[in-house]
């Protein structure tokens, strides 16, 4: 979960203003444990702060997404919408998603991963310079069961 004081600092430091509603964004950002839309957002920004801008969430959203403390994530086509956001830590990593409850895991880098791109750049002759991976499934609550 990101530390909101330690994005403000890192605000602050790179010169953005450290504005009521700037805070105030990236608190339900941060709040937020599953993934949401803007419009979501914009709806729950509305409810406790209805003097905040559209526009302000909006650019505070993509801001937050600039500076890796939200990663825009794939959602299912029967949501209506083709992404979401989702509130991370900024090592890179990679989610595991639950098309039941929308529950969204973390996981990061191992070697197998590793070793499976470095086999597609000698396959295809592409220079990977980054990626991201994420796997849909069920989670182990919603398939009626518990972790290994």
């Amino acid at each position: 979960m990101p530390d909101v004081p330690a994005i403000l600092d890192r605000l602050d430091h790179e010169g953005y203003r450290l504005t009521w509603p700037r805070r105030t964004v990236l608190e339900k950002v941060v709040s937020r444990t599953k993934p949401f839309t803007s419009a979501e957002l914009w709806e729950m920004i509305q409810h406790d702060a209805p003097t905040i801008g559209r526009a302000t969430v909006f650019r505070t959203l993509d801001l937050l997404c600039r500076m890796g403390v939200v990663q825009r994530i794939h959602r299912d086509a029967e949501s209506g919408r083709c992404h979401a956001y989702l509130a991370c830590d900024e090592r890179h990593h990679h989610h595991l998603i639950c098309s039941n409850c929308g529950k969204v895991t973390d996981f990061h880098e191992d070697k197998t991963l590793d070793a499976l791109v470095r086999e597609i750049e000698q396959h295809t002759a592409f220079r990977v310079q980054g990626h991201m991976l994420e796997l849909m499934g069920l989670c182990p609550s919603c398939q009626g069961g518990v972790p290994s």
